[in-house]
């Protein structure tokens, strides 16, 4: 009988290896990775966890068998089943669009092996080793940021550096609540612990004044592996926080809680809305259109209800429609520029690369949360939700997304000038250079965006049935 625990961390790690030995041939590396985490996604996402199911030969996948290895217990629940679903899912879907726009990066690998460990870090008890998985997560990141024969980036030396800040304040946190098991009348434990808690989380999450990391990761860095960390790596954190959140009530019905958080999510609502009109690279717009859309999430979450969680759990499974889609772009447009995505190095560029342009364009719309899109399906709701108690956050929230929509829009103006001859200042007639496999790439990943922002009952069940799995909040 195979435990399915085990099945999760060791099949792509083991892959992982294979991947990279295969590298060189980037249909096949790109199939292998693209077919493990589907895989993987269907199983942990379809098999029951109160039975084994037999399989080819005779063999049986116990998914809900819990494992202890090296003293520790590794455990599948039911959010966490649905949480590493979503990143498998998720996995795939980057690791398909990086077929064509990034084959010979080490994201393929790399991706993989930060799979096996956000996977270790949500399966594994107590909590306080996942900080240690996800710490060494980031390592692995900063090699998949990384441009092939690249020095290390500085957005990936940067998030390294937050989560390594980060690790300190969740193992005291550990120490603190053991301590409160002997001490219980010692209530002081509880506030330092929760203190510490939402102190690195902050770190881990890039919020404001902590959020350098974001703006760097997407800015500087090889575009799909920069939102495989902004999305994978950050789902898994925000995953960790819910599960910290149900396994400790006290600190959800902590007295400033609630202000806390949904001051955190105002301040990034605030500091992205206010800098991403005024950036002259697309990489870091979309940092702080990332900075937004988790501001938005903390607001829901600090809304303190089951709909404020609904909400926060539908902006972590509509992101990477927005930002995969902005990050193909990125990566079409830097292909044409020699590496640039200066605004002076992409003017006239959008003739030349239509597809890229058109990715961007609906990308835009989705991460500034607009209509017939992926985004505005959940950041439309969550307006609703606060004009009658806080309008002036749900007006922020607004003004914030347009922000993002002015820095696109800005982009898009460049990117559609069309350049003239020196000689003669006529006009230069320019035509697509841009592959079929990039037209057909592009229009899957735009009809996806559409698709969902369109349809969003197709996935509302799965966010209801994850919400049920939660109890912290009362309804």
């Amino acid at each position: 009988m195979i435990a399915g625990p085990l099945l999760l961390l060791i099949l792509p790690l083991a892959m992982a290896g294979i991947v990279y030995i295969l590298l060189r041939w980037k249909s096949l590396s790109a199939l292998l990775a693209v077919g493990t985490a589907l895989v993987l996604g269907i199983v942990v996402g379809t098999l029951p966890l109160d039975q084994p199911v037999r399989f080819w030969g005779g063999r049986e996948i116990a998914l809900g068998e819990v494992v202890t290895l090296f003293g520790r217990e590794l455990i599948l629940d039911q959010a966490d089943r649905m949480a590493m679903a979503f990143l498998f899912f998720t996995s795939a879907g980057l690791f398909f669009l990086a077929w064509h726009s990034a084959p010979h990066s080490l994201l393929f690998p790399m991706g993989l092996s930060m799979l096996s460990l956000l996977s270790g870090a949500l399966l594994i008890r107590p909590f306080i080793y996942a900080a240690l998985l996800i710490e060494i997560a980031a390592a692995l990141s900063v090699f998949a940021l990384q441009a092939e024969g690249g020095a290390p980036t500085r957005g990936g030396l940067r998030y390294l550096t937050f989560t390594t800040l980060a690790l300190p304040g969740l193992l005291v946190t550990h120490w603190l609540l053991e301590r409160y098991t002997l001490t219980p009348d010692d209530t002081g434990l509880l506030s330092m612990a929760a203190t510490l808690l939402a102190l690195s989380f902050a770190l881990l999450l890039g919020v404001v004044p902590f959020h350098t990391w974001v703006p760097a990761v997407a800015g500087d860095s090889v575009p799909l592996a920069g939102t495989f960390v902004l999305t994978v790596g950050n789902g898994a954190v925000w995953f960790l926080l819910l599960d910290f959140l149900e396994t400790y009530p006290w600190l959800s019905s902590h007295p400033r809680f609630i202000s806390l958080v949904f001051s955190a999510g105002v301040a990034m609502v605030v500091v992205g809305g206010l800098l991403a009109p005024s950036q002259r690279r697309l990489g870091p717009l979309i940092g702080y259109a990332v900075l937004v859309d988790s501001g938005a999430a903390l607001i829901a979450l600090g809304m303190n209800s089951k709909l404020g969680l609904t909400l926060t759990l539908l902006s972590l499974l509509m992101r990477p429609f927005g930002l995969a889609l902005m990050a193909t772009s990125l990566s079409g447009l830097r292909a044409h520029s020699g590496g640039d995505d200066d605004f002076d190095a992409l003017r006239g560029l959008g003739w030349k690369a239509p597809w890229s342009t058109a990715a961007l364009i609906f990308g835009g719309l989705s991460v500034a949360g607009l209509p017939v899109s992926a985004g505005f399906v959940w950041r439309w709701a969550l307006c609703r939700a606060l004009a009658p108690s806080s309008p002036g956050s749900a007006l922020l929230l607004l003004l914030a997304g347009l922000g993002v929509m002015v820095g696109v829009w800005r982009g898009l103006s460049v990117l559609l000038v069309r350049p003239r001859s020196p000689e003669n200042c006529s006009v230069i007639s320019l035509g697509s250079s841009e592959s079929w496999l990039t037209a057909v790439v592009v229009t899957i990943a735009i009809l996806s965006c559409i698709g969902v922002g369109l349809f969003p009952q197709a996935l509302a069940p799965l966010v209801v049935r994850l919400v049920e799995t939660y109890t912290f909040f009362t309804p």
